[in-house]
Order: structure tokens, then C-alpha cells, then sequence
């Protein structure tokens, strides 16, 4: 009998000593950090100008392991770009995370962060929304042009060319002639309005009458259209020095 329990006693010591000796819980972690308070500041941004991204990534209640990394995504997904450690380190279960990047693009843009934990188990995205704008609001283009149609003139003719530009944040008229980086147009079919873009030319004023202000943002070009343009049609439209060309306007020219 005494043989017997000893035997026994053997048997479940070298059981115990081939069982794992790690955390038995950790082993079965397979869930990533919860991503949280992803924001993104300013909001709207200014394009061209630096967004800061902050979250939080927390492996507390999905594992406990520590958090390893954290990584942010403005483009749906297709790329992720690293984020720090609030407090310079990655050591925690729970951090609170932060990245700067140079906005590119107007429009709604979806800010995305997601965790990793030190089992490489990577956490769902967590995304907000960001708001990009230009630093410039542009209205017209005004009359005598006409928005959406055909604009007919006479190659070698001068077109007086106007429109408002404003501040986005706040309203108020922008009077530097520095935003007006210049002014361009380019040759299209008449009925596809296909053209080439690379191919625009600057556009010339008779004179001195070139770029003017006049007041309350309102500005006129005087556009010395060339007397080859007859019997083409070409496609109108300013660069402003935010980034952001204005809408094309079109000329048949006759």
C-alpha cells in the first residue's frame, strides 16, 4: 500500500514539473488594447498646418499585458505612423499616447489609433473625425463671369477677372496680394473639356492693371487673353498661396 502511495506521489511530481511554468492567463491573451479619447487638435486644422493626435491604449481589461506600441492611420487604414509614450516609455498596461502630423488635405478625414501589447496582439482601431480647411475662403468667380457655363470671348481681348477671398476662421477680407500665387489657364476640347492641366500658361494684364484690391476682399484681374486663343476653348483658374486652386472656370473663344 505504502508502495503503492509513493508511486503515486512520483507520478504527480513529474506531471506538475512538465506543466508550464509561465503566466497561464497571459498565454491565452489574444486580445489587443482598447483604444480610446482618440483627438485630434486643432479640429477644424488649417491645411499645411500641424495636427496633434492624442488616445489612450488600455490592455486592462483584455489581457493585462504590458502595452508595446501605438500607431495612428489618416488614410483608412492603408498606412500606420508610430506614436509615443506620453511619459516616454511604453511600460504600462494602460498609456496615454500622442503624434503630430502636417495636414495635406481638406475635408473630412477620419483619425484612426490602434494598440499593440507586448504578446503582439494588435487592438480594433478606434477612429474621429477631422475637420481639414484651407486658410482661405474663395467666392466667385463674379460677374462679368459666369460659374458652370461657357464663358464666350474674343481672343486678344482683355477679361476683367474677380472675386472675394476671405479668412476661413474668420471672415475677415484678405488683403495681401501674396495669396495670389498666380493666375493660369489652359487649352481643352471644347465639348470633353479635356486638357492637360501641365500645360497652363500665366495669364497676362495689359499694362500696369495687373492683380488689384479693391476692398472688403474683393480683388480684379484684368486677364490679356492672346489673339492665338481664337477658336479654342482653355479652362481658367487661380493658385492661392494656402495650397488650394480656385474652381475652373470655362472660355470658347471665338
Amino acid at each position: 500500500m505504502k508502495r503503492n502511495i509513493f508511486t503515486f506521489l512520483v507520478l504527480a511530481a513529474l506531471v506538475l514539473a512538465a506543466l508550464p511554468t509561465g503566466n497561464v492567463l497571459a498565454d491565452a491573451d489574444v486580445l489587443g488594447p482598447i483604444a480610446s479619447a482618440v483627438t485630434p487638435t486643432p479640429n477644424p486644422a488649417t491645411v499645411n498646418t500641424d495636427v496633434t493626435v492624442t488616445a489612450t491604449v488600455d490592455d486592462s481589461t483584455t489581457g493585462a499585458a504590458t502595452i508595446q506600441s501605438a500607431d495612428y492611420s489618416i488614410d483608412g487604414g492603408a498606412t500606420w505612423a508610430a506614436m509615443s509614450a506620453v511619459d516616454g516609455t511604453f511600460n504600462g498596461v494602460s498609456e496615454n499616447v500622442t503624434a503630430t502630423f502636417t495636414l495635406a488635405q481638406a475635408g473630412d478625414i477620419q483619425v484612426c489609433v490602434r494598440g499593440t501589447d507586448a504578446l503582439n496582439n494588435v487592438g480594433t482601431p478606434v477612429c474621429a473625425a477631422l475637420t481639414g480647411q484651407y486658410l482661405y475662403d474663395f467666392d466667385g468667380f463674379r460677374s462679368p463671369i459666369k460659374m458652370g457655363v461657357a464663358n464666350n470671348a474674343k481672343g486678344g481681348r482683355t477679361v476683367p477677372v474677380k472675386w472675394v477671398l476671405t479668412f476661413t476662421a474668420d471672415g475677415k477680407p484678405v488683403t495681401d496680394p501674396a495669396s495670389v500665387v498666380g493666375l493660369w489657364s489652359y487649352q481643352v476640347d471644347c465639348v470633353t473639356l479635356v486638357g492637360d492641366p501641365a500645360s497652363a500658361v500665366e495669364a497676362k494684364s495689359p499694362g500696369k492693371s495687373g492683380l488689384r484690391y479693391q476692398n472688403k476682399g474683393k480683388w480684379i484681374f484684368n486677364w490679356k487673353t492672346e489673339k492665338a486663343y481664337s477658336g479654342t476653348c482653355r479652362l481658367f483658374f487661380v493658385e492661392f498661396s494656402d495650397g488650394q486652386n480656385s474652381p475652373t472656370v470655362q472660355f470658347n473663344f471665338r
